[in-house]
């Protein structure tokens, strides 16, 4: 479960040591943004690490008494959210390939999974693969009770209509986030970014968001 996730990171981090020395001054900004992420996955991890042993340590103290189904039920819940986690990671890394094939495994598995449809349709995003992204964030815009979530997905699929070159319908699902969600950032910047008309549009995905909303 956590070898192949700390052997992409490990992988990732010799890429970096190989290509650093020899690297231009550009070049050794982009390895620069590289690091940042490793190291502030480094850190996650780190916290999160902290978080289990405390339930550990709650789970050694009631562990006399444990109910007749609880180890069925902490195995159920491995099975689902291990892929999850896997794939949040890969996601921080930007190995937007690996960590798609994760969020989809665990869609197979439930499909109710509204996060984990959420990450798989930011994966698409980031792929290139506007199409089967947007279909994924219409059906969250459409099903999900959570209006953070809704203005995500309202959000990305503005972008998707810029990405297209439909600027009126991109703004209107621009306007939508907004309303749904006015604390949410990606969709204000998007919609002037639009309204400018330069020709060329700096879009915002809302993966940040995401990340900020899981972690809560």
């Amino acid at each position: 479960m956590i070898r192949p996730f700390f052997s992409a990171m490990n992988d990732a981090l010799d890429d970096l040591i190989a290509r650093y020395p020899h690297a231009s001054s550009e070049e050794k900004i982009r390895l620069e943004e590289q690091w940042n992420v490793l190291k502030t996955l480094s850190d996650d991890i780190i916290e999160l690490w902290l978080q289990f042993e405390d339930k550990m340590a709650a789970y050694r103290q009631i562990r006399e008494h444990p109910a007749a189904d609880a180890p069925q039920a902490l195995e159920e819940a491995e099975e689902i959210w291990t892929p999850f986690v896997k794939g949040q990671g890969y996601f921080k890394l930007h190995m937007f390939g690996e960590a798609s094939r994760l969020f989809d495994e665990m869609l197979k598995r439930d499909a109710e999974l509204i996060v984990a449809r959420l990450f798989l349709a930011m994966c698409r995003m980031h792929l290139g693969e506007f199409d089967e992204a947007q279909r994924h964030f219409r059906l969250i815009a459409a099903t999900s009770d959570e209006p953070k979530l809704q203005a995500i997905a309202y959000n990305a699929l503005g972008c998707v209509q810029a990405v297209f070159a439909n600027l009126k319908q991109a703004q209107c699902y621009f306007h939508k986030a907004m309303e749904t969600d006015p604390s949410f950032a990606d969709p204000r910047r998007n919609l002037e970014s639009c309204l400018q008309g330069t020709g060329q549009l700096q879009l915002q995905f809302g993966s940040a968001e995401l990340h900020a909303l899981v972690q809560t």
